[in-house]
């Protein structure tokens, strides 16, 4: 008798195909599940409702932690609440995804400043720089930040 005549090879064939569609059914909804998500969180900060942003984009993350999106977006609502350490483990992941998209680097550059890690900013806001030469806040920022930084020599006393 051929394999595909058996009764059991064709049940499990038909749960085989039956759980496949199930699954990317439910992948699809996953990933119309995220999209709203992550849709919904930038919005709610671009309305200046951050609070509101955060635990949907926590959501977006939990699902795929790999999304630039997520990460940024999630980034942005922890910076406008003064969540400063998380702010920055969302942008240094959302900088690994993609390291030549000059926003990510200044807002982590910002987010350092903030944190007192003026040696970390000044180096996000010089990549910045780099990606984007002609951004005008990174330019602003370093300027600021150069200009308030200790010279050494200023501070050693000669024997």
């Amino acid at each position: 008798m051929p394999l595909l005549g058996c009764k059991n090879f064709q049940r499990a064939l038909r749960w085989a195909l039956i759980k496949g569609v199930s699954e990317m059914v439910e992948s699809a909804q996953m990933g119309d599940q995220f999209s709203e998500l992550v849709k919904k969180g930038s919005q709610a900060i671009q309305q200046n409702r951050p609070q509101d942003a955060i635990p949907l984009l926590e959501q977006a993350v939990q699902m795929n932690p790999e999304s630039f999106d997520a990460l940024f977006w999630l980034g942005v609502a922890y910076s406008l609440v003064q969540r400063w350490e998380e702010a920055a483990n969302c942008f240094e992941q959302a900088k690994e995804i993609r390291p030549t998209f000059a926003p990510v680097w200044y807002n982590l550059g910002v987010v350092y400043w903030r944190m007192g890690r003026n040696s970390d900013a000044i180096d996000c806001f010089e990549a910045t720089l780099q990606i984007d030469p002609n951004h005008a806040s990174a330019k602003k920022a370093l300027s600021m930040l150069i200009s308030t930084k200790p010279e050494i020599d200023s501070e050693l006393t000669p024997l």
